[in-house]
Protein backbone atom coordinates (compact mmCIF):
# COMPACT_ATOMS: atom_id res chain seq x y z
CA UNK A 1 0.00 0.00 0.00
CA UNK A 2 1.15 3.67 -0.80
CA UNK A 3 0.57 6.25 1.49
CA UNK A 4 -1.12 8.33 -1.58
CA UNK A 5 -3.50 5.87 -1.58
CA UNK A 6 -5.15 6.65 1.71
CA UNK A 7 -8.34 9.17 0.93
CA UNK A 8 -8.54 11.16 4.56
CA UNK A 9 -12.05 12.33 3.29
CA UNK A 10 -13.56 8.54 4.45
CA UNK A 11 -13.46 9.98 7.85
CA UNK A 12 -17.01 11.24 8.48
CA UNK A 13 -15.32 14.45 10.35
CA UNK A 14 -13.83 17.60 9.00
CA UNK A 15 -9.71 17.49 9.45
CA UNK A 16 -9.93 21.59 8.82
CA UNK A 17 -12.27 21.69 12.01
CA UNK A 18 -10.18 19.48 14.19
CA UNK A 19 -6.75 21.61 13.03
CA UNK A 20 -8.09 24.96 13.57
CA UNK A 21 -9.57 23.44 17.00
CA UNK A 22 -6.10 22.37 18.29
CA UNK A 23 -4.23 25.63 16.39
CA UNK A 24 -6.45 28.30 18.36
CA UNK A 25 -4.57 30.53 20.78
CA UNK A 26 -6.17 29.95 24.30
CA UNK A 27 -3.83 33.52 25.49
CA UNK A 28 -5.33 35.62 22.40
CA UNK A 29 -7.69 38.57 23.06
CA UNK A 30 -10.08 37.15 20.72
CA UNK A 31 -9.79 32.91 21.34
CA UNK A 32 -13.59 33.09 23.01
CA UNK A 33 -14.52 34.65 19.76
CA UNK A 34 -12.65 32.09 17.41
CA UNK A 35 -13.77 29.35 19.32
CA UNK A 36 -17.77 30.12 19.03
CA UNK A 37 -17.90 31.01 15.69
CA UNK A 38 -15.83 27.90 14.46
CA UNK A 39 -18.54 25.68 16.42
CA UNK A 40 -21.27 26.96 15.34
CA UNK A 41 -20.16 25.39 12.09
CA UNK A 42 -20.24 21.92 13.58
CA UNK A 43 -23.80 21.08 15.03
CA UNK A 44 -22.24 18.05 16.38
CA UNK A 45 -19.60 19.61 18.54
CA UNK A 46 -22.25 21.83 19.97
CA UNK A 47 -24.61 19.00 20.94
CA UNK A 48 -21.73 16.74 22.56
CA UNK A 49 -20.36 19.92 24.65
CA UNK A 50 -23.64 21.13 26.03
CA UNK A 51 -24.28 17.71 27.26
CA UNK A 52 -20.88 17.09 28.61
CA UNK A 53 -20.85 20.25 30.05
CA UNK A 54 -23.80 20.03 31.47
CA UNK A 55 -22.53 16.57 33.49
CA UNK A 56 -21.75 16.69 36.73
CA UNK A 57 -18.40 16.57 35.87
CA UNK A 58 -17.86 19.99 34.63
CA UNK A 59 -21.12 22.17 35.42
CA UNK A 60 -20.82 23.36 39.19
CA UNK A 61 -24.23 23.42 39.58
CA UNK A 62 -25.20 25.76 36.78
CA UNK A 63 -27.37 25.47 33.88
CA UNK A 64 -24.97 25.25 30.34
CA UNK A 65 -27.65 26.72 27.40
CA UNK A 66 -25.01 28.17 25.19
CA UNK A 67 -21.61 27.84 23.86
CA UNK A 68 -20.40 31.07 24.58
CA UNK A 69 -21.47 30.19 28.27
CA UNK A 70 -19.59 27.31 28.05
CA UNK A 71 -16.64 28.79 26.79
CA UNK A 72 -16.85 31.89 30.12
CA UNK A 73 -17.71 28.88 32.68
CA UNK A 74 -15.17 25.98 31.74
CA UNK A 75 -12.98 27.92 29.39
CA UNK A 76 -10.79 27.43 26.03
CA UNK A 77 -8.50 24.50 26.92
CA UNK A 78 -11.39 22.26 28.39
CA UNK A 79 -13.73 23.17 25.69
CA UNK A 80 -10.90 22.22 23.14
CA UNK A 81 -10.68 18.55 24.53
CA UNK A 82 -14.16 18.07 24.29
CA UNK A 83 -14.45 19.34 20.54
CA UNK A 84 -11.48 17.05 19.93
CA UNK A 85 -14.06 14.69 21.26
CA UNK A 86 -16.62 15.35 19.26
CA UNK A 87 -14.70 14.68 16.43
CA UNK A 88 -13.58 11.28 17.49
CA UNK A 89 -16.89 10.39 18.79
CA UNK A 90 -18.35 11.11 15.71
CA UNK A 91 -15.52 9.05 13.64
CA UNK A 92 -16.67 6.17 16.03
CA UNK A 93 -20.20 6.72 15.97
CA UNK A 94 -21.04 4.62 12.58
CA UNK A 95 -19.27 1.54 13.58
CA UNK A 96 -20.36 -1.46 15.52
CA UNK A 97 -17.86 -3.53 14.76
CA UNK A 98 -16.59 -5.37 18.17
CA UNK A 99 -12.80 -5.37 17.86
CA UNK A 100 -12.91 -1.70 16.58
CA UNK A 101 -15.01 -0.62 19.05
CA UNK A 102 -13.02 -2.12 22.35
CA UNK A 103 -9.49 -1.96 21.37
CA UNK A 104 -9.31 1.00 19.22
CA UNK A 105 -11.91 3.79 20.30
CA UNK A 106 -12.76 2.48 24.08
CA UNK A 107 -8.64 2.29 24.28
CA UNK A 108 -8.40 5.48 23.10
CA UNK A 109 -11.18 7.34 24.93
CA UNK A 110 -9.70 5.04 28.05
CA UNK A 111 -5.89 6.48 27.50
CA UNK A 112 -7.36 10.08 27.52
CA UNK A 113 -9.38 10.02 30.57
CA UNK A 114 -6.51 7.68 32.48
CA UNK A 115 -3.99 10.80 30.94
CA UNK A 116 -6.21 13.36 33.11
CA UNK A 117 -6.09 11.45 35.70
CA UNK A 118 -2.16 10.56 35.63
CA UNK A 119 -1.34 14.39 35.03
CA UNK A 120 -3.25 15.32 38.84
CA UNK A 121 -1.27 12.41 40.21
CA UNK A 122 2.00 12.98 38.88
CA UNK A 123 1.44 17.71 39.79
CA UNK A 124 1.15 18.21 36.18
CA UNK A 125 -2.86 19.00 35.95
CA UNK A 126 -2.15 22.13 33.93
CA UNK A 127 -0.90 19.20 31.57
CA UNK A 128 -4.21 17.78 31.45
CA UNK A 129 -6.51 18.57 28.54
CA UNK A 130 -3.49 18.89 26.24
CA UNK A 131 -2.71 14.98 27.45
CA UNK A 132 -6.52 14.60 27.23
CA UNK A 133 -6.30 15.74 23.52
CA UNK A 134 -3.39 13.52 22.67
CA UNK A 135 -4.91 10.21 24.23
CA UNK A 136 -8.12 10.61 21.86
CA UNK A 137 -5.68 11.31 18.51
CA UNK A 138 -2.74 8.84 19.49
CA UNK A 139 -4.00 6.39 17.60
CA UNK A 140 -5.58 8.13 14.19
CA UNK A 141 -3.10 5.80 11.96
CA UNK A 142 -5.41 2.64 13.13
CA UNK A 143 -8.91 4.71 12.17
CA UNK A 144 -7.62 5.78 8.78
CA UNK A 145 -6.33 1.93 8.38
CA UNK A 146 -9.46 0.54 9.49
CA UNK A 147 -11.74 2.86 7.29
CA UNK A 148 -9.71 2.48 4.22
CA UNK A 149 -9.38 -1.58 4.54
CA UNK A 150 -11.96 -2.74 7.38
CA UNK A 151 -11.91 -6.48 6.28
CA UNK A 152 -7.58 -6.30 5.94
CA UNK A 153 -7.79 -4.38 9.55
CA UNK A 154 -9.96 -6.81 11.07
CA UNK A 155 -7.69 -9.27 9.90
CA UNK A 156 -4.63 -7.32 11.18
CA UNK A 157 -6.38 -6.95 14.63
CA UNK A 158 -6.96 -10.53 14.98
CA UNK A 159 -3.75 -11.23 13.98
CA UNK A 160 -1.80 -8.88 16.57
CA UNK A 161 -4.48 -10.90 18.94
CA UNK A 162 -3.67 -14.36 18.30
CA UNK A 163 -0.02 -14.24 18.14
CA UNK A 164 3.34 -12.57 20.44
CA UNK A 165 2.95 -9.91 18.02
CA UNK A 166 3.03 -5.64 18.35
CA UNK A 167 -0.59 -4.19 16.10
CA UNK A 168 2.13 -2.24 14.49
CA UNK A 169 3.72 -5.72 13.30
CA UNK A 170 1.00 -7.12 12.29
CA UNK A 171 0.06 -4.18 9.80
CA UNK A 172 3.37 -4.31 8.56
CA UNK A 173 3.19 -7.88 7.84
CA UNK A 174 -0.65 -7.58 6.03
CA UNK A 175 -0.66 -3.88 5.11
CA UNK A 176 2.36 -3.34 4.25
CA UNK A 177 2.37 -0.47 6.51
CA UNK A 178 2.05 0.98 10.01
CA UNK A 179 -0.29 3.09 11.61
CA UNK A 180 2.60 5.13 12.66
CA UNK A 181 3.30 6.04 9.42
CA UNK A 182 -0.08 6.88 8.63
CA UNK A 183 -0.28 9.05 11.32
CA UNK A 184 2.74 11.15 10.72
CA UNK A 185 0.61 11.58 7.05
CA UNK A 186 -2.42 12.35 8.39
CA UNK A 187 -0.45 15.35 10.68
CA UNK A 188 0.60 16.27 7.63
CA UNK A 189 -2.90 16.27 5.31
CA UNK A 190 -4.84 17.81 8.29
CA UNK A 191 -2.16 20.55 9.34
CA UNK A 192 -1.92 19.62 12.78
CA UNK A 193 1.09 20.68 14.82
CA UNK A 194 4.33 18.90 13.86
CA UNK A 195 4.91 18.43 17.63
CA UNK A 196 1.68 16.14 17.52
CA UNK A 197 3.99 13.49 15.83
CA UNK A 198 4.89 12.54 19.26
CA UNK A 199 1.43 11.71 19.91
CA UNK A 200 0.40 9.95 16.48
CA UNK A 201 3.86 8.69 15.17
CA UNK A 202 5.35 7.19 17.98
CA UNK A 203 5.41 4.16 19.28
CA UNK A 204 4.28 4.56 22.65
CA UNK A 205 5.65 1.59 24.10
CA UNK A 206 9.30 2.17 23.04
CA UNK A 207 9.09 6.23 23.10
CA UNK A 208 12.56 7.73 22.05
CA UNK A 209 14.90 10.14 24.07
CA UNK A 210 13.50 13.11 22.75
CA UNK A 211 9.60 12.04 23.36
CA UNK A 212 10.71 11.38 26.97
CA UNK A 213 11.45 14.83 27.64
CA UNK A 214 8.09 15.90 26.60
CA UNK A 215 5.80 15.52 29.88
CA UNK A 216 3.01 14.56 27.46
CA UNK A 217 4.58 11.99 25.88
CA UNK A 218 5.18 10.47 29.32
CA UNK A 219 2.27 10.24 31.03
CA UNK A 220 0.51 9.30 27.26
CA UNK A 221 2.99 6.27 27.29
CA UNK A 222 1.69 5.47 30.66
CA UNK A 223 -1.40 5.69 30.33
CA UNK A 224 -1.46 4.07 27.05
CA UNK A 225 0.52 1.10 28.01
CA UNK A 226 -2.11 0.93 31.49
CA UNK A 227 -5.00 0.60 29.22
CA UNK A 228 -3.42 -1.49 26.19
CA UNK A 229 -2.65 -4.40 29.15
CA UNK A 230 -6.10 -4.12 30.78
CA UNK A 231 -7.28 -5.77 27.65
CA UNK A 232 -8.16 -2.38 25.32
CA UNK A 233 -5.92 -2.38 22.58
CA UNK A 234 -4.40 -5.92 23.29
CA UNK A 235 -4.44 -9.17 25.51
CA UNK A 236 -4.55 -8.41 29.34
CA UNK A 237 -1.50 -9.14 31.45
CA UNK A 238 -0.52 -10.10 34.90
CA UNK A 239 0.07 -7.48 36.99
CA UNK A 240 3.59 -7.54 37.74
CA UNK A 241 4.31 -7.61 33.88
CA UNK A 242 1.98 -4.69 33.76
CA UNK A 243 3.71 -2.80 36.79
CA UNK A 244 7.09 -3.47 35.32
CA UNK A 245 6.31 -1.88 32.02
CA UNK A 246 4.78 1.58 33.74
CA UNK A 247 7.84 1.60 35.72
CA UNK A 248 9.81 1.44 32.91
CA UNK A 249 8.22 4.61 31.17
CA UNK A 250 9.03 6.35 34.34
CA UNK A 251 6.13 6.00 36.77
CA UNK A 252 7.00 5.23 40.15
CA UNK A 253 6.46 2.37 42.42
CA UNK A 254 3.37 4.49 44.23
CA UNK A 255 2.05 5.66 41.11
CA UNK A 256 2.35 2.34 39.43
CA UNK A 257 0.16 0.51 42.50
CA UNK A 258 -2.57 2.76 42.29
CA UNK A 259 -2.76 2.71 38.82
CA UNK A 260 -3.18 -1.35 38.75
CA UNK A 261 -5.80 -1.07 41.25
CA UNK A 262 -9.40 -2.37 40.26
CA UNK A 263 -11.23 0.93 41.53
CA UNK A 264 -8.81 2.87 39.19
CA UNK A 265 -10.18 1.30 36.22
CA UNK A 266 -13.51 1.05 37.84
CA UNK A 267 -13.54 5.05 38.37
CA UNK A 268 -12.54 5.61 34.56
CA UNK A 269 -15.23 3.05 32.89
CA UNK A 270 -17.74 4.48 35.63
CA UNK A 271 -16.58 8.63 34.27
CA UNK A 272 -18.97 10.50 32.53
CA UNK A 273 -17.66 11.14 30.05
CA UNK A 274 -16.59 7.49 28.91
CA UNK A 275 -20.17 6.71 29.41
CA UNK A 276 -21.97 8.66 27.38
CA UNK A 277 -19.61 8.40 24.11
CA UNK A 278 -19.57 4.78 24.83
Amino acid sequence: MKLDSINFKVIPAQPDFLARIIQIDANSDHCFQEMDSLLRSDQGAVSLILRVANSAMYSRGKQIKTIPHAINLLGINVIRSLAVLSVSRSIFSQNKNRLIKQHVWQHSLLTALACQQICAEMGESKLGEEAFVAGLLHDIGKVLLFYNYPDEYIQTLNHALETPCSCAEAERQILGIDHYEVGKEAVLEWRLPPYFNLYIATDLDLPTPNAVQNKVVQILAIANNLIKYAGFGANSSDLQMRKGKLMDLGASDNLSEYLLEESFMQQLVQNEIYLLCV
